[in-house]
Parts: structure tokens; C-alpha cells; sequence
């Protein structure tokens, strides 16, 4: 009995020998491969959060570069347009603007025409004569093309008050030049054949000079018609398409 006990002892002592010799070891080896796998996992997976920040992050700028090019072809189109419109209007009114009488600008994506009053009107008066219906007919039919583009009619004076029965029509240079820049409108519109929603007339009577008005070669030069070739404007978001504000726009 004794010696059995001493055996159970000793076999105890040998197995707790073995257990720190080798058991215990490979557990902790365990353990510790078992933490590394999991940090290892935290690792892959912020790794992997990152990567897709990244690819996330190259879409945006793939679609932001697509965009920038879009935008450079869309100016680079619109501005060989503007060129060509601006080259035929040359070719067209040659002679005028050899005389003096009409110039041709193009800046800001704008074609802008300028017309000196007499070749379009009568001293005084408002009515597109025969000679300037001719010159109209041509620079509308150039202007007519552009069908991406709005056509604004100007009408500008000089600083001589309007006096005598010419007053009973025109009280101002302001209806003067509101006038006129609406019968040009309208002839570019039933003559020429031109869109009406491409169409607009505004009137700046004396206000907007381009000359000296103590002189008279600048008040010739500061009565005029200007027709100005530029891009539509966009609605605002905001607008149905009849022109009205949303009901919640309205309400507040």
C-alpha cells in the first residue's frame, strides 16, 4: 500500500514536471499565436477599411477629373463657336465696319455688335429704316445659327435731352433707347425668323457711355445699338416650369 502510494506520488510529480517541461509551453505558444492571429485580424481589417477609403477616395477623383475635362471640352467648343460666329459676322459686314459704322468684339465667351444709330435709324425716331433692316437681316441671319446662345438687344444715347413734338413720344432717352432696342428685337424676331425665347431688349439710355459727350464724335459714338451674343442663362432649381416658385417657396 505504501509503495503504492509513493508510486501515485512520483507519477504525480512526473506528470507536473511534464506539464511545466512541455505542456505549459506549448500553451502559452498557443496563447501567444492565437493573440497575434487576432491583432493580425485587427490589422487586415483596418487595412482593409483603408483601402477602400482609398478606392473611394480615386472614384472621386476620377469623377471630378472626368468632369474637369468635360467642362474644358464644353469651353473649348463654345469658344471655336464664338470664333466662328465672330469671323462670319467680320465677313458679312465688312464694309460697314471699314466705314466706321459697326464694330465686332468678342470677349468674356460674348460676341458683342456694335451699331452706330444712323445706319439703323432716322434722327430722332425709332423705326429700323430700310437701310438698317438690310444690315439686321444679315448680322441676324449670322446670330440666328448660334442656337445655344441668347441674343440681347441694347439701346444707348448720347446726353441731348429730347425737345419739341419728338418729346411727346420719347419724354426720355430712356424710352428712346428702350425704343429702339425693342423694335430691333422684334425685327430680328419676325424678319429674321430668330427664336423669341432667345431674345431680350434692355435699355441703359444715357447712363452707359462709351465716348466723351462734349464732343460730337463722341456722342455719334455713344448712340448706338449693341447686340450681344452670350451664353443662356440656367433657371434657378427653385422654378416650375411655367416660371412660378414652389408652393413651399411661396409659403415662407
Amino acid at each position: 500500500m505504501r509503495s503504492a502510494i509513493v508510486f501515485v506520488l512520483l507519477l504525480a510529480v512526473i506528470l507536473g514536471a511534464l506539464y511545466f517541461l512541455f505542456f505549459q509551453p506549448q500553451q502559452k505558444a498557443l496563447e501567444g499565436a492565437e493573440l497575434d492571429a487576432s491583432l493580425s485580424a485587427q490589422e487586415a481589417a483596418k487595412l482593409r477599411a483603408r483601402v477602400n477609403d482609398l478606392e473611394s477616395m480615386l472614384g472621386d477623383v476620377r469623377k471630378t477629373s472626368a468632369e474637369l475635362e468635360a467642362a474644358v471640352e464644353e469651353k473649348e467648343r463654345a469658344l471655336a463657336a464664338m470664333v466662328a460666329t465672330q469671323d462670319e459676322l467680320l465677313g458679312e459686314l465688312e464694309q460697314e465696319i471699314s466705314d466706321g459704322q459697326i464694330q465686332i468684339q468678342r470677349l468674356q465667351g460674348m460676341v458683342r455688335v456694335d451699331m452706330v444709330d444712323e445706319i439703323l435709324f432716322d434722327s430722332g425716331e425709332a423705326t429700323v429704316k430700310p437701310e438698317g433692316q438690310e444690315i439686321l437681316s444679315r448680322v441676324g441671319e449670322v446670330l440666328k445659327k448660334a442656337e445655344d446662345r441668347q441674343v440681347v438687344v441694347q439701346g444707348h444715347t448720347d446726353t441731348v435731352r429730347i425737345v419739341g413734338r419728338l418729346a411727346a413720344r420719347f419724354p426720355t432717352n430712356w424710352e428712346l433707347s428702350a425704343a429702339r432696342a425693342v423694335n430691333v428685337a422684334r425685327f430680328l424676331q419676325d424678319e429674321v425668323g430668330m427664336d423669341p425665347s432667345r431674345l431680350g431688349a434692355t435699355a441703359f439710355s444715357e447712363y452707359r457711355p462709351r465716348a466723351d459727350n462734349e464732343t460730337k464724335e463722341g456722342r455719334q459714338m455713344n448712340r448706338r445699338i449693341e447686340i450681344v451674343l452670350a451664353p443662356i442663362p440656367k433657371e434657378p432649381e427653385n422654378l416650375d416650369k411655367g416660371g412660378e416658385l414652389d408652393r413651399s417657396d411661396k409659403q415662407n
